[in-house]
């Protein structure tokens, strides 16, 4: 099972976008260069992003895109739905076949698909960025 390309794209944008300083704008060909997506695919996927209300993009010199919102407030569930419409399903249960053991797949299943959309509600972009950061963001004051 994976998320879809669209997805894939579009949490690594953001992730990107998460890790600049609230002020500065990036330019969809950076973004593009950075997180080694398409540019044709990531300029559709920032129109959806933008018109979700997770991004912002301003024109002219020094424009770029930019969060619309604190990365803390915008989860990994937000962007999925906003680009593929629904998070991960893993069984289908409106069509499913009736045969011994077909209540305990769809029950487990859809226990797992659950789960996963869970954890895709409580990360959020800030959890993402800041991962890799590790202790270095810790600062010393005097």
């Amino acid at each position: 099972m994976q998320i879809s390309r669209k997805a894939d794209y579009a949490i690594r944008a953001m992730t990107i976008l998460a890790g600049l300083a609230p002020d500065r704008t990036l330019q969809a060909q950076e973004m593009a260069e950075t997180g080694k997506i398409p540019i044709k695919f990531l300029e559709q996927i920032l129109l959806v992003l933008k018109k979700s209300g997770m991004l912002r993009s301003k024109r002219g010199v020094g424009g770029g895109y930019r969060l619309n919102r604190e990365s803390r407030l915008i989860s990994l569930a937000e962007i999925i739905e906003a680009v593929d419409g629904e998070l991960v399903q893993l069984v289908d249960t409106d069509d499913f076949p009736v045969f011994n053991g077909a209540s305990g797949i769809t029950h487990y299943l859809g226990f797992a698909e659950a789960g996963i959309n869970e954890a895709l509600r409580k990360t959020s972009l800030e959890d993402i960025a800041g991962h890799d950061a590790g202790d270095s963001m810790v600062g010393y004051g005097i």
